[in-house]
């Protein structure tokens, strides 16, 4: 078996190599000369991984899928109505309580300061690959990667602080250059990210196949899946439905897992309802999921030798409204209410224990064993995008863009809903859109809780606020804290040409 493994060397254009799970060699291209790197083929197939593939990793500490406080799918559901954590110290409280500062240390400030400098990067690359005498396909084919890199990134930030920094041609022929860089105005990030999107889909592939050389590179898939949530963000309901549309095509052979907690294992890893996963293994880029989620004294293991932290909890009051009306949805078998710790003790809601126990909330363990784990580190892929989600937003984007509840839109929510064990729904059930949408939007929070999609679903169905003060609590979540403050670094650097977002 090959998958891509990806490596930031510490290099001039932040370059890397691509090495496989059998061949553990890298190569240091620290030292470049620009008559003889790069040139080749390998050369391009180098700087792209490097500078494309590098911030979408999740390896232990490190990258926007980190399963720790900088990954994105943990702090964007910890600052909705889903995630709260028993570490509730000066770095998780104000995330959790939705008290957003431009100031302190907090994840959406780390990452901002981390990846803004990628999109530079990637566009140093694609007037690199420009200029380099390859064969055209490859050439095309690199090239479309890097673009789908690069705009999904933008998407990233965008949804999460709005208007981004672009990189202008005088910046990059003048890399040494200290002037600051204004912010684009939403316009032209969103003309951006949607450019870079439509650009990458004609030269990548449809999909690669578990096991194959190339699985775990960029794909139409992929840059569809993309394409449709900066659609759903922008409300450009039609162009997401014809997303969702391309992507239930059989040419991409996507489907649902019979079993929702068989999603998540390593017997089931790349299965066809994953379209784009971060690829895991010992020794290299390692997901700690379970370690940060179990309690310490959760006796329910095969393997004795994962470490747990007892850090995140799913909030009780998400789980009454989410859950309160499907006690046998199949979905709870990963998302425990009730567990038997090694002293024989049962803990639920009922009888929650200490904080370490379920004081405040469900244990989201949705991942399985990975038999191999020794201490915090486990090998098993981590799902970045999954049909469900999909399927969910297809039929999302089929309503609002009819005005109206259809049989259709239904019947795209039914696929997921009935996965659960759960007795489909009737176009009767829905009096109106709106109650439709509602449905749908706590139908999408039982799937995909922890998948970083909470967030944005909320400020999306203008539930944002109020969700955060009824299920969370927060008695400061006000409308702006919908985009979260660019850091006060940046800002003071800016020396006024960079602006705060509004209200901080």
């Amino acid at each position: 078996m090959k998958r891509i493994i990806y490596y930031m060397l510490s290099a001039a254009m932040a370059l890397a190599v691509s090495v496989s799970c059998v061949d553990l060699d890298s190569v240091d291209y620290s030292a470049v000369n620009d008559t003889i790197f790069p040139t080749t083929d390998s050369d391009a197939d180098a700087i792209v991984i490097g500078a494309a593939y590098s911030p979408f990793r999740s390896k232990e500490y490190v990258g926007l899928f980190t399963s720790a406080h900088d990954g994105i799918h943990v702090f964007s559901d910890m600052a909705s109505d889903i995630g709260t954590c028993r570490w509730s110290d000066s770095y998780w409280y104000n995330i959790i309580n939705i008290n957003f500062s431009a100031e302190e240390e907090q994840g959406p400030v780390i990452i901002y300061n981390n990846y803004i400098r990628d999109i530079t990067r990637m566009t140093n690359v694609l007037r690199t690959l420009d200029a380099m005498d390859i064969e055209q396909e490859r050439k095309d084919w690199y090239v479309a990667q890097v673009r789908c890199g690069r705009g999904w990134l933008a998407y990233i930030l965008y949804d999460m602080f709005g208007a981004i920094q672009l990189p202008t041609e005088e910046l990059l022929d003048n890399p040494a250059s200290t002037t600051p860089i204004p912010r684009a105005t939403a316009e032209q990030t969103a003309e951006f990210i949607e450019n870079d999107l439509l650009a990458a889909i004609p030269d990548l592939e449809p999909r690669y196949e578990y096991g194959t050389e190339n699985y775990g590179r960029f794909t139409k898939a992929l840059a569809y899946t993309v394409l449709m949530k900066f659609y759903m963000h922008e409300g450009r309901w039609e162009d997401a439905e014809k997303c969702g549309r391309e992507l239930v095509k059989p040419e991409f052979g996507f489907g649902l897992v019979k079993r929702y907690k068989d999603i998540f294992t390593l017997e089931n890893e790349g299965n066809d309802e994953t379209i784009w996963a971060c690829n895991c293994m010992h020794g290299e880029n390692m997901q700690m999921w379970l370690s940060h989620t179990l309690p310490k004294d959760y006796a329910d293991l095969e393997n004795t030798d994962i470490e747990r932290f007892n850090g995140y909890r799913v909030t009780w009051e998400f789980m009454d409204a989410a859950f309160g009306d499907y006690p046998d949805d199949e979905r709870l078998e990963v998302l425990l209410t009730e567990y038997t710790s090694a002293s024989g003790d049962t803990y639920n809601q009922e009888n929650p224990g200490a904080l370490e126990n379920l004081q405040l909330g469900a244990v989201p363990m949705k991942y399985g064993e990975d038999p191999e784990q020794i201490g915090m580190g486990s090998g098993i892929d981590w799902i970045v995008f999954r049909y469900a989600d999909v399927l969910t937003l297809l039929s999302e984007a089929i309503a609002r863009n009819a005005g109206a509840v259809t049989q259709e839109a239904v019947n795209y929510l039914n696929d997921v809903h009935t996965r659960a064990g759960l007795e489909p729904y009737e176009m009767s059930d829905f009096a109106s859109l709106e109650a439709f949408l509602t449905e749908l939007l706590d139908e999408r929070g039982r799937e995909l809780w922890f998948e970083g999609c909470r967030r944005s679903d909320l400020i999306r169905h203008g539930k944002y606020v109020e969700y955060c003060k009824t299920r969370k609590g927060s008695v400061t979540v006000d409308e702006h804290m919908e985009l979260f403050p660019l850091p006060q670094d940046v800002i003071n650097e800016g020396k006024g040409v960079i602006v705060q977002n509004p209200g901080y």
